[in-house]
């Protein structure tokens, strides 16, 4: 008898992912997903509509998540407001990412038997790690400062483990989607950032497999894609801007905060990968599939470009630099501690005669 699986997030980048993978197996499993009723989203599922079952209605709802929840066997939840929306809406990221995970749980404990679920947390969790990179689950959780994101996946975190019900949490570190792009969120990042990636279709196997893995129950697992997914801040962007046609030399290091982000590269990664073995994908072939979808009359053209122009653009869309012009004092010790830090930091980049500093 094949089981029936609840998706949350069936849209978004993870989501999606796991939605293709739950039809892979659509011979072990029922799937049925809670969506938002609007044009987007019936049009991403209508081709499917003869395979799943769809409930249209709203996470926040806790009549929509209890019919959604009502019979399933297993609960994906995957859905969530994240950066940089969660940070310019954090009251609608604490309607989702808490309130929505209340309404599931407390759908759940309605169940008899209660459905399994798999939640989806973040490396944000553990905060700011730029002096101690490798991560552990065991590791106190401190979000960064103004980093309300992290906050509410603590606070689903929490609920979850309190409930009473068959849990799953799988933090999740940096996903590599087919959107990655230049975005003021950027800059938020330290250079010297430790980053682990995983692609956004490992990800989406992970949380499928797990659903026939009791090992993994009332457990915390970080989910990263190993060692062939770590990179320093730095050396991707560099890698990134150069795919598109750009000099490293464009890059204005100071508009880049020095503090207060999080990442870093998970010590204890490898044991969920025993358990799933999801790890499939590089991020040398992520460089080389990003690469191919960028033509060389593209970057051709964006190498045409003035560096002078490059780098005012990137001054602009510079958040940190904003809270320098704005003299936001707030958002200033935010990214730099203090504006005496942002002082010695350009001080420093300009007798270096480098754009990007190693010590940034």
């Amino acid at each position: 008898m094949k089981k029936k699986i609840l998706l949350t997030g069936a849209s978004g980048e993870v989501g999606y992912e796991t939605f293709k993978e739950l039809l892979k197996r659509k011979d072990q499993y029922d799937i049925r997903i809670l969506n938002l009723d609007n044009k987007r989203e019936r049009k991403l599922f209508e081709p499917y509509l003869d395979q799943i079952e769809v409930v249209w209605g709203d996470l926040r709802d806790p009549n929509d998540v209890r019919l959604a929840v009502d019979g399933v066997d297993a609960v994906l939840h995957v859905a969530g407001i994240i950066p940089p929306l969660a940070d310019k809406c954090p009251a609608l990221a604490r309607e989702i990412n808490v309130g929505g995970t209340r309404n599931v749980v407390a759908a759940i404990q309605a169940q008899n038997p209660q459905p399994k679920l798999i939640y989806t947390s973040s490396v944000s969790v553990y905060g700011d790690r730029l002096e101690n990179p490798h991560i552990s689950v065991g590791d106190p959780l401190q979000p960064s400062d103004g980093d309300e994101y992290a906050q509410t996946k603590i606070e689903a975190e929490e609920l979850i483990q309190r409930a009473g019900v068959p849990w799953t949490i799988f933090r999740l570190c940096g996903i590599l989607t087919s959107r990655l792009k230049i975005q003021p969120l950027m800059f938020h990042m330290p250079l010297g950032t430790a980053l682990e990636w995983c692609h956004r279709a490992d990800v989406g196997y992970a949380l499928v497999e797990a659903l026939e893995h009791e090992e993994v129950l009332e457990r915390i697992f970080n989910l990263g894609g190993g060692e062939r997914c770590q990179i320093k801040a730095k050396d991707f962007v560099y890698k990134m801007i150069s795919l598109y046609g750009l000099k490293p030399a464009a890059l204005p290091a100071h508009a880049f905060a020095i503090k207060n982000f999080h990442s870093g590269y998970y010590a204890d990664g490898d044991e969920l990968e025993s358990l799933l073995h999801f790890q499939n994908r590089t991020l040398d072939g992520y460089f080389e599939t990003v690469m191919r979808q960028i033509s060389a009359v593209q970057r051709f053209f964006v190498g045409l470009v003035p560096a002078w122009a490059v780098r005012k653009y990137f001054v602009r869309l510079s958040e940190p630099l904003q809270a320098i012009r704005e003299n936001n004092r707030q958002s200033i010790a935010r990214f730099y501690g203090s504006r005496r830090n942002f002082e010695v930091l350009v001080r420093e980049i300009q007798k270096s005669m480098r754009p990007i500093p190693d010590s940034v």
